[in-house]
């Protein structure tokens, strides 16, 4: 049965086509000649039309007989045909181009888009397969694109000018960060870690490996790369008189290189303003170290800092390890102390971790850590032994063991806006344990923790964690913690030109044990961003976050553009309540996100939000702009043994 409803809304789609088809004026001929498809190759590129394959190793026309299209291609061609050129014509007005959005949906958009395309699985069919050479293709920063090299569209006098302005990244640079090497055979988990491996770094917006066959036995790498444009600057302002600026290159005249600028000020401090350097040598050598030296000074505080870092890079990574080291005075009042004083100390990190493949197939692995912490406090006021943790002189070794299983599907408008991204999929369960000699007391650490994610192709992404941790001491816990949070991202739904991504998050914290002054507050993340209430710290807290995200199809030189709306609530209580007896919170609000992948800068927000129910002695910012950092899922390969944190 057909509803009088849907019957009514099916005619004024039709009747709002029919305007359009009139408004747009010749849309066909009324002949149609079906000639032969020309295609055109990119240099490097590899086609295959039916059954027959086509290398270009330079920019080739490619005439394709109509006898080799398939026969059920040409009915898609036709109707491809005659809705493109209602589009291109009716693009041309603004009244028909807001109509075609109602009533042409493209053929993709007829299905969910879902989590199912695993990143190996693109190289399965080449596997084993000798490596003949490796090619670089750096692409410019705007008027780009990675997934269609050979085309591009003429960038404005602005985009052109920052093209002309920047330096894109030396190819070394490329090469270095490259995991693989000619004459070795292609394995397609390398390729997939590689390509991520692109991603991530700082100064690189996308990246994309291709294979090209030239032989049945060898085949040639061809590495694509488009740089972000590395200056940038951002301004953080903490309250009426307080603030900081800061200024950065993340990649000086293509070294890959890092300098930032920090310069804090406030207008009740007479050191005003401070000064800091931070500057970061990525990938010394080939060997994924990455140092970093940083220097602080004003606003009473000195610091100077040192480290050498290098994680788990990819699945065949066997060593990862990195040391810390700062040295810090300040003469700051510090929040947590009543009476202010000045403090001095010395922090020492080093950690080791080694990986061993159990399964080559499913990533699976099984991982060892060690960790020697050493906080040195040269002065501090006087505390006792069961507050103020962090100002107490303590050497805290720490051993872990891990099991590992991770993979990832390749993915987009998550987190970013139109460029590739990981999520990762598999689990993980990780066991930690050691002795902390602290100035007041000696006693044994003990914590478990895992987490497991994956998708279900009717609902979306799942990603759950628990957390379980504390010290011991004479059988008895001390600052021990429960954590337990759960992240869900929906397929992707396609509206017209429009994306819609929900999201929802549960995390719930609970203390026990701990120390007199140690409370967990309201966190000031999703819609509490705007709440403040330095009164309402207790034990426990359980969060809920909703979030509907509308990915438009605006796009402005480079920035694209996301409604969203939030619903949050909040439950917080002491640690001998029952969670859902404590203070109860809620948020509720709609907001705007811009970001251009091409830049360095944070994703700007613009939000409004609402507080019902709000306790005593809350502040509330209704209207919020601020810079949000472009965030990446957690994924289930461990860093360095930590205890479990209560935040």
């Amino acid at each position: 049965m057909i509803s009088c409803g849907d019957m009514n809304r099916k005619m004024i789609r039709f009747s709002i086509f029919l305007v359009i088809s009139v408004y747009s004026q010749s849309l066909l001929s009324q002949q149609q000649v079906h000639h032969d498809r020309a295609a055109t190759g990119s240099p490097g590129s590899f086609t295959r039309v039916s059954y027959k394959e086509f290398f270009t190793p330079v920019d080739t026309v490619i005439n394709i007989p109509l006898s080799l299209l398939r026969k059920h291609i040409l009915p898609d061609l036709k109707a491809g045909t005659f809705y493109d050129s209602i589009k291109s014509r009716a693009s041309k007005k603004f009244f028909t181009r807001a109509l075609l959005d109602l009533v042409i949906v493209n053929p993709d958009s007829l299905t969910l888009k879902r989590f199912t395309l695993r990143s190996e699985e693109r190289y399965n069919a080449f596997r084993g397969i000798k490596i003949r050479k490796i090619t670089i293709e750096r692409l410019n920063v705007f008027g780009t694109d990675v997934y269609n090299p050979s085309a591009s569209y003429k960038p404005a006098k602005l985009e052109k000018f920052l093209n002309d302005t920047h330096v894109n990244t030396n190819e070394k640079i490329i090469r270095k960060n490259l995991i693989f090497n000619e004459g070795d055979t292609i394995s397609p988990l390398k390729l997939s870690d590689n390509e991520r491996i692109l991603r991530q770094l700082p100064f690189i917006d996308d990246a994309r490996i291709l294979v090209v066959p030239v032989s049945p036995e060898e085949a040639d790498i061809v590495v694509i790369t488009r740089d972000v444009y590395s200056i940038g600057a951002q301004y953080h302002l903490k309250n009426k008189s307080k603030g900081t600026f800061y200024f950065f290159d993340d990649n000086i005249l293509g070294s890959g290189h890092e300098l930032e600028l920090q310069v804090p000020y406030s207008n009740k401090n007479p050191e005003s303003p401070g000064l800091g350097l931070t500057y970061y040598l990525n990938n010394i050598r080939k060997s994924f170290v990455n140092l970093t030296f940083s220097y602080f000074t004003g606003l009473g505080k000195t610091s100077v800092g040192v480290s050498a870092i290098r994680t788990l890079v990819s699945s065949e990574t066997k060593y990862a390890g990195g040391i810390i080291i700062n040295q810090v005075y300040t003469d700051e009042n510090l929040d947590t102390l009543p009476i202010p004083a000045p403090l001095h100390y010395n922090y020492q990190d080093y950690w080791l971790l080694r990986s061993f493949m159990v399964n080559r197939e499913k990533v699976q692995r099984i991982i060892g850590g060690i960790r020697f912490i050493n906080d040195n406090i040269f002065e501090r006021p006087d505390i006792g032994p069961d507050s103020y943790y962090a100002l107490q002189k303590k050497a805290l070794l720490l051993g872990s063991l891990t099991f590992s299983q991770q993979k990832f599907f390749k993915t987009n408008l998550i987190y970013s806006y139109g460029r590739a991204e990981d999520l990762p999929y598999g689990g993980m369960f990780r066991l930690t344990g050691g002795i902390e000699r602290n100035e007041f007391k000696n006693r044994a650490y003990l914590s478990a923790d895992g987490a497991i994610g994956g998708s279900v192709p009717s609902l979306g992404y799942f990603q759950y964690s628990a957390a379980l941790g504390g010290f011991l001491r004479d059988g008895k816990p001390e600052q021990g913690v429960l954590v337990s949070n759960l992240l869900y991202v929906s397929n992707l739904y396609l509206a017209g030109s429009c994306r819609i991504r929900n999201f929802a998050r549960v995390s719930f914290t609970r203390g026990f044990a701990r120390y007199t002054d140690e409370r967990i507050g309201i966190l000031h993340q999703n819609g509490f961003s705007g709440y403040y209430n330095d009164s309402l710290r207790l034990g426990q807290r359980m969060m809920l976050s909703l979030e509907s995200a509308i990915f438009t199809p605006w796009n402005y030189m480079g920035f694209r553009f996301a409604v969203f709306g939030f619903t949050d609530i909040a439950f917080m209580a002491g640690t001998s309540q029952v969670i859902s007896s404590g203070v109860f919170l809620s948020a509720l609000g709609v907001g705007l996100r811009i970001r251009n992948d091409n830049l360095v800068f944070n994703t700007f927000q613009f939000r409004i939000g609402f507080f019902p129910f709000a306790p005593e002695y809350s502040r509330e910012n209704h209207f919020l702009v601020s810079g949000e950092q472009l965030l990446r899922p957690p994924t289930f390969v461990p860093g360095p043994p930590a205890t479990i944190p209560y935040r």
